[in-house]
């Protein structure tokens, strides 16, 4: 009995003593250095947040625009393409030139084309995040390289001549650049250098110009279908021109 009293008693006091020392050691992280800092975090915070609240309501044109702004970025953020995407742009488009007659091809877009190629499968180009763009630029060795000149930091192209070797700039997931190039890539302008200055001068017909054309003569391909008054009429037509003929042979 007094065995088990005993034990009893130490268990409850063991128990007290742990809430207590828990519950102490709460307080004193929470009246500690780290709590005050945190409580203090939180308090500027919520201040924050509800002197943007009332401001927003006081002025709602300067909140919009600041959302607008906040929006913007985010959609740029989110739509800017990677390196990948480059390469990918890339092998597409000139395959597309591939497909085509080097007779037909824009000098331009080829040009720029084949530089690109040859950049690539040099190692030689690399790709810059700005958060809101990218860059796509050269440089003057292979990122796998182990020569002393590609390795050393005090010999290497300085960011301040950085412009000089940017190709491309993507933006709001397109790469300008390259798009430009590839515009009427196949059309070649060297066919038309030796023209006259009157063919030259001549402003070329729309695109709904040319649909329509191209809509007639599709149409002109197909059969003709009569309906039912342009058959009568024309058997109409054709009794006329019978009686007539009658009439001819019994005057001769």
């Amino acid at each position: 009995m007094a065995a088990s009293w005993l034990l009893k008693r130490w268990c409850s006091t063991a128990a007290n003593i742990t809430v207590t020392t828990k519950g102490t050691r709460w307080e004193r992280l929470r009246n500690g250095r780290a709590g005050v800092w945190f409580r203090s975090l939180l308090t500027d915070y919520k201040e924050a947040c509800r002197e943007a609240v009332v401001g927003a309501r006081d002025r709602p044109l300067k909140a919009s625009v600041y959302l607008g702004v906040l929006g913007g970025m985010y959609a740029c953020c989110y739509t800017n393409p990677d390196d990948s995407s480059f390469e990918t742009s890339l092998l597409e488009t000139s395959n597309r030139l591939a497909l085509l007659s080097p007779w037909i091809r824009s000098g331009t877009s080829d040009g720029h084309i084949q530089t690109l190629v040859k950049l690539r499968n040099e190692g030689r180009l690399r790709y810059a995040s700005l958060g809101i763009a990218s860059l796509t630029y050269y440089a003057d060795y292979d990122a796998e390289s182990s020569l002393y000149e590609a390795r050393c930091s005090a010999i290497s192209v300085p960011w301040s001549e950085l412009h000089k070797r940017v190709l491309d700039v993507g933006f709001a997931g397109r790469w300008w650049v390259l798009d430009h190039k590839m515009k009427d890539f196949d059309i070649n302008e060297e066919e038309f250098k030796h023209l006259p200055p009157a063919l030259v001068a001549t402003v070329p017909p729309s695109p709904q110009i040319t649909e329509r054309n191209e809509k007639l003569h599709e149409d002109s391909w197909k059969a003709v279908v009569m309906d039912e008054e342009s058959s009568e009429f024309e058997g109409v037509q054709k009794d006329m021109d019978t009686s007539g003929e009658g009439k001819e042979s019994i005057k001769a």
